[in-house]
């Protein structure tokens, strides 16, 4: 398991939906909650894949526009669900997503996860 991942897991906060380490031509999931595993196949997971990783891709581009060169974390935010994308090599990153909720410590998390010493 990516120390990424583990960092996620270890995050006291909150229960992850889904913790999995993205390469470049494969995934493999870290941790599935049991509600979240009923509801998508693996044909949903591969494609979820397909274009978290084809967004890894469009995103240099991005970087490079505002001259930053690594981004710490992606995160989007939806009703229900907050989804994060932890850069970890070129075109490897890992997935975390969540139950979404205004007071969510995106922050503490990003941190956590970003920053060695934020333990």
């Amino acid at each position: 398991m990516s120390d990424i991942a583990e960092a996620i897991l270890n995050f006291e906060e909150s229960t992850p939906r889904v913790v999995a380490d993205l390469g470049s031509s494969s995934f493999e999931i870290r941790h599935i909650r049991d509600d979240v595993k009923e509801r998508y196949s693996d044909t949903e997971f591969n494609e979820a894949y397909k274009l978290i990783m084809a967004n890894q891709v469009t995103g240099d581009d991005f970087k490079q526009l505002i001259e930053e060169a690594r981004y710490k974390a992606q995160s989007l935010i939806f009703e229900s669900v907050i989804v994060f994308v932890f850069p970890s090599d070129r075109y490897q990153a890992v997935f975390a997503s969540f139950d979404y909720q205004e007071d969510f410590p995106a922050v503490q998390l990003v941190q956590q996860v970003t920053e060695p010493n934020s333990v």
